[in-house]
């Protein structure tokens, strides 16, 4: 048995702008033999590949919280699409598509107070680091100076 989603989108990879995403089908297949699909190869010259959207971060709510983390963060930005993860400084977390604008994470617990940029990842791919959204960690006892 085999799991698969089909994926419309605007080129035949599934790196640029996605319109639709199914859910998760199951298909088994009795015959011995399968069959290949067949992949257009984007260097035969067969189609023209349209531009690619890449997701960005505009604005991080609340910008600060706890450094135990799991606090709830809404990330507003463009060009969201369902996969896409949130990387807090090097933790990688899972993020929830409210829209193609806002996507909703739990921050990740950090052992030091501080800024981290926060950008986005999908397989393996890296978004926004030339202009990184920034969260603000808090320790809840901050040390004084006498």
């Amino acid at each position: 048995m085999r799991r698969f989603q089909v994926v419309i989108s605007t080129q035949v990879t599934v790196e640029g702008p996605l319109l639709a995403v199914s859910d998760n089908m199951f298909v088994h297949n009795n015959s011995k033999h399968g069959r290949r699909a067949k992949r257009l190869d984007p260097n035969d010259g067969m189609f023209s590949p349209l531009p690619v959207a890449t997701p960005c971060i505009k604005h991080i709510t609340p910008s600060e919280g706890w450094t135990h983390g799991g606090a709830s963060v809404t990330i507003l930005g463009d060009n969201f699409f369902d996969g896409l993860q949130v990387v807090f400084g090097s933790n990688l977390v899972w993020s929830e598509l409210l829209t193609p604008h806002a996507i909703q994470v739990q921050t990740p617990p950090r052992p030091i107070p501080g800024i981290v940029e926060v950008t986005l990842s999908y397989k393996s791919k890296q978004f926004c680091k030339g202009s990184p959204g920034r969260f603000a960690y808090i320790s809840l006892s901050e040390p004084t100076i006498d």
